[in-house]
């Protein structure tokens, strides 16, 4: 079990008792720091959490884009950070355990450097293609790719995302060679895609969703071990026989620089846990295709960290992916 998370609404995160009110009152401005470009998945996340959250934290939640280098630009400035809770990292299986497995370096140490304040949300990723493709299904798109004279492009949002990592994942599972096409964010992808430069590539279902009603995109399938009603009728790819693909869903959270006082810390998880329980953010959430996940305490956070990093490292050994 490494990323597999029920795709219903659970209660609460059980990582600390709530404060009392008026102590919220004397709450700072937060700001929010997310790696990666405005529009993306993350900052869909960051801003709603942040309109839910500020309320009950008594003061704005304010969001800062800080964007490259595979999101590890945003996550070494908040790493980096006086660690005072004022400044805090929205971060992804993409800006963690997939960046160890990936960067020989990185600018900053996520066990050493940042506490999780929680794991917040998960969504499925989907295979897209361009409706103007001509595939129908993913039998039609793996014929092509198997036959294909040169590899076939995938497109992925920066080298070592979780989408860079689902295409390498499907051609090592599908047995076709694989060129990937980074872009710099979400937006260029796509593009990207629609105007030929890629065949295929996987893409957060909230960042899809409403391109799919359009038009636009066609889905072939999508990640996790069960459809998604954000995407209706959409076969997993678990059920067209990749069984990987069970736990590459991507997951999100919020961490602080290591050295947060206590009191700021149980401050933080405490509204945050008090706003994912409200049955109208859970609602607002899942309409934009964030699924809750299930309670954590700090040990079991902690130990489903070390799970992703361990199989997210073993993929990247297996499919031979490295960025520096």
């Amino acid at each position: 079990m490494t990323a597999c998370f029920p795709r219903r609404a659970l209660p609460g995160l059980g990582l600390a008792a709530a404060l009392p009110w008026p102590a919220l009152a004397q709450s700072r401005l937060l700001t929010v720091v997310v790696p990666y470009g405005a529009g993306s998945t993350n900052d869909i996340l960051a801003r709603l959490l942040a309109e839910a959250w500020s309320g009950r934290l008594g003061s704005p939640v304010v969001i800062d884009n800080r964007a490259g280098a595979g999101g590890t630009l945003g996550i070494g400035q908040v790493a980096r950070a006086t660690p005072d809770g004022e400044t805090i990292a929205l971060v992804s299986v993409s800006s963690i355990p997939i960046n160890r497995a990936l960067y020989r370096k990185l600018p900053f140490d996520p066990a050493a450097d940042l506490e999780i304040i929680a794991v917040t949300n998960a969504t499925p990723n989907v295979l897209v293609v361009s409706a103007k493709s001509g595939l129908d299904d993913l039998a039609a798109l793996l014929a092509r790719a198997k036959a294909a004279a040169q590899p076939i492009r995938s497109f992925a949002p920066g080298n070592g995302t979780a989408q860079h990592m689902a295409c390498v994942l499907l051609a090592r599972e599908a047995g076709f060679a694989l060129e990937n096409v980074p872009y710099r964010g979400f937006a260029e992808g796509i593009t990207g895609l629609l105007a030929g430069e890629a065949e295929f590539g996987f893409a957060s279902a909230p960042s899809v969703a409403g391109m799919l009603r359009d038009g636009q995109l066609k889905a072939l399938g999508i990640t996790g071990p069960r459809e998604t009603p954000l995407v209706p009728g959409i076969p997993t790819l678990v059920a067209q026989g990749f069984s990987p693909f069970t736990d590459i869903d991507g997951w999100y959270g919020l961490a602080a620089p290591k050295g947060v006082p206590a009191a700021r810390m149980d401050r933080l998880r405490s509204t945050l846990r008090a706003t994912l329980e409200d049955p109208a953010v859970i609602a607002r959430l899942a309409r934009a295709g964030f699924d809750a996940v299930p309670a954590m305490t700090l040990e079991q956070t902690g130990a489903f960290l070390q799970r992703q990093v361990g199989f997210w490292a073993e993929l990247a050994e297996r499919s031979g992916a490295s960025v520096d």
